[in-house]
C-alpha cells in the first residue's frame, strides 16, 4: 500500500526515492531492466537544523531546491518519485471491514478508527488493506492513517526539486520490500518466512515483526544511533556533524565490551559508549517481551530467533555481533544493494556499500516507484490527491 498519485507523464522505467530524515534526505535512482534494476545513484545531502518540525516540511521550497542542486550530478530529469512516511507518524490499526473496495472501503475505514486517531480523521490520507474473509463475510483488514500535511509538504518539496511525486510510502513497507526481495532471491520457500525487523534510524528506532506476509507489529521508541554520535563528539570534542562523519567511516568498530575503535587524521582512538548501546539494548529487550505478552507463546514460536538489521547504525561493524550476544538472538544485516546491478562511480559505490543498511529504506521507495507507474494509467481517481492505494 502507499499514496498513488496521478501527475504528468514520467519515464516509465525509472524512479527515485526520496527518503526524508531529520538532518538528511536520502535518495536512490532505480531503473528497470527487463526482470533486473539497476541502481543508477545513491546519496544523501544534509538539510538545515529546524527544517523538518513534526514530520512536516517547514519550507518546501527551500528543501526542493537543495534536492535538485544534489541532483544535478546525476543528471536526472523529471522523474516518478516515492517519498518515505516516518512509521512513528502513522497511526495503524487492524480492524474489521466488509468485502468492499475503493472509496467505499475508505469510508468505511475511516469510520471505523476515526475514534483511534490521534489527529481528526478529515485531516488524514487513510488506507485500507482488502479485507481478508471467506464468502461474503467482514474480514481483516490493516487501516493505515497519516496527517495530510507530512504528506503534502513533502510532495511539494518534490515538485519544487522538479520531480514528480507518484507516491509515498510508510519506511515499514519500504523496509517489508526490500526484505522480501532478498528473501525470495534466497529460496522461494523463504517467500512466507516470519521474522523480526529493527530499522535503527537516527533519532528513533523502531521494531517490526512480518508474519505470514502481513505486518503484525510495529512499535517504535525515541532512541537511535545519533545518541551515541554524541558521545563521541563530547569525547573528542567536535561537533555532531563530524562524529556522525566518523561513525560512518568503513574503518571505525564496535567492540562487544561496548568501545568504539575511531579514526581521527591517521590516529585511532577508542571511545567508550558502553552506556549508549547498552540503552539501546535495552529497548531492543523491552519491544521483544512487550510483543510477546501480547501473544500466546505458540504464535510466536520461531519469529523472535531471527532478527533482520537494517537503518544507519546497522552497517557499524561490530554492532550486529554485538546485539546477537546481547539480545541472544541471531541478527542478519538487510543488504539491500543484494541482487542489484549498480551503475554507481566506483568513489561513491565504496561509500555506499559499506553502509548500505542505510539505504534500506529509500532504495525500498525506488522500488515501489518502478511498481507504482503501472497503477497510474489504471487509477483514474488519482488526480492530484495523494491517496492510498494498493501498490505492492
Amino acid at each position: 500500500m502507499g499514496f498513488l498519485i496521478r501527475s504528468r507523464e514520467t519515464r516509465t522505467n525509472t524512479a527515485l526515492g526520496v527518503d526524508v530524515g531529520s538532518g538528511v534526505v536520502k535518495l536512490a535512482l532505480a531503473e528497470q531492466a527487463g526482470t533486473r534494476v539497476d541502481l543508477l545513484g545513491a546519496g544523501g545531502c544534509t538539510i538545515e537544523d529546524g527544517a523538518i518540525d513534526g514530520g512536516i516540511v517547514l519550507d518546501p521550497r527551500r528543501l526542493g531546491k537543495r534536492i535538485a542542486s544534489y541532483l544535478n550530478s546525476w543528471q536526472v530529469g523529471p522523474t516518478s518519485a516515492v517519498i518515505s512516511v516516518p512509521s512513528h507518524l502513522a497511526t495503524l490499526r487492524w480492524v474489521n471491514l466488509p468485502p468492499l473496495a475503493g472509496e467505499e472501503l475508505r469510508d468505511a475505514a475511516r469510520f471505523k478508527v476515526k475514534r483511534h486517531l490521534p489527529f481528526p480523521v478529515g485531516s488524514a490520507y487513510v488506507e485500507a488493506t482488502p479485507p481478508v474473509a471467506e464468502g461474503e463475510d467482514a474480514g481483516q483488514s490493516l487501516v493505515i492513517a497519516v496527517p495530510r500535511n507530512v504528506i503534502d509538504s513533502r510532495a511539494e518539496a518534490l515538485e519544487h526539486a522538479g520531480m514528480i511525486p507518484v507516491g509515498a510510502e510508510l519506511e515499514a513497507q519500504a523496509i517489508l520490500r526490500v526484505v522480501e526481495r532478498r528473501l525470495n532471491q534466497l529460496s522461494a520457500l523463504w517467500r512466507d518466512a516470519s521474522l523480526t525487523i529493527i530499522d535503527v534510524g537516527s533519532t528513533n528506532t523502531h521494531m517490526y515483526v512480518v508474519q505470514n506476509q502481513r505486518l503484525q507489529f510495529i512499535r517504535g521508541v525515541k532512541f537511535g544511533g545519533r545518541k551515541i554520535a554524541e558521545a563521541l563528539a563530547q569525547e573528542l570534542s567536535v561537533s555532531l556533524g563530524e562524529a556522525e562523519m566518523m561513525l560512518a567511516q568503513p574503518d571505525t568498530e564496535l567492540f562487544e565490551e561496548g568501545i568504539l575503535k575511531v579514526r581521527v587524521g591517521d590516529v585511532y582512538h577508542l571511545i567508550y559508549v558502553n552506556q549508549e548501546v547498552e540503552k539501546l539494548t535495552r529497548e531492543f529487550l523491552r519491544l521483544l517481551r512487550y510483543f510477546r505478552s501480547l501473544h500466546p507463546e505458540r504464535s510466536y514460536a520461531g519469529i523472535l530467533d531471527h532478527v533482520m538489521l537494517c537503518g544507519g547504525l546497522a552497517g557499524l561493524n561490530g554492532f550486529a555481533e554485538y546485539l546477537e550476544v546481547a539480545l541472544g538472538l541471531r541478527v542478519e544485516r538487510a543488504k539491500p544493494l543484494s541482487g542489484m546491478v549498480t551503475q554507481i562511480r566506483s568513489e561513491s559505490f565504496g561509500q555506499i556499500a559499506s553502509r548500505q543498511e542505510a539505504y534500506t529504506v529509500v532504495v525500498g521507495l525506488a522500488l515501489s516507484g518502478l511498481k507504482a507507474q503501472n497503477h497510474l494509467q489504471e487509477d483514474e481517481n488519482a488526480r492530484h490527491e495523494y491517496r492510498w492505494s494498493r501498490a505492492s
